[in-house]
């Protein structure tokens, strides 16, 4: 079963989620990993990183997303860094 780590200040909440499909759903990590079947789904900043197997770093949209600004996160590629 999948374990989430979830950084301090970041909610679980569906205004959160919402806000991270207009983002993590158009990502190009997130569609060529169909991400989508695998947990968590969405707010791996919040969450952890997909636990889909072999995924590469081939692009990236957290910095554009309004939670990575609200939260002041670093980094990106939430969904593959483990």
């Amino acid at each position: 079963m999948f374990e989430s780590v979830k950084p301090p200040g970041i909610e679980i909440t569906d205004e959160n989620k919402a806000i991270c499909r207009k983002y993590c759903t158009i990502c190009q990590n997130y569609k060529k990993h169909d991400l989508h079947r695998n947990e968590p789904k969405e707010l791996f900043c919040a969450r952890g990183p997909s636990s889909c197997q072999n995924m590469k770093e081939i692009g990236c949209f957290c910095p554009a997303c309004e939670l990575f600004n609200k939260h002041h996160l670093r980094g990106g590629y939430f969904c593959v860094r483990r």
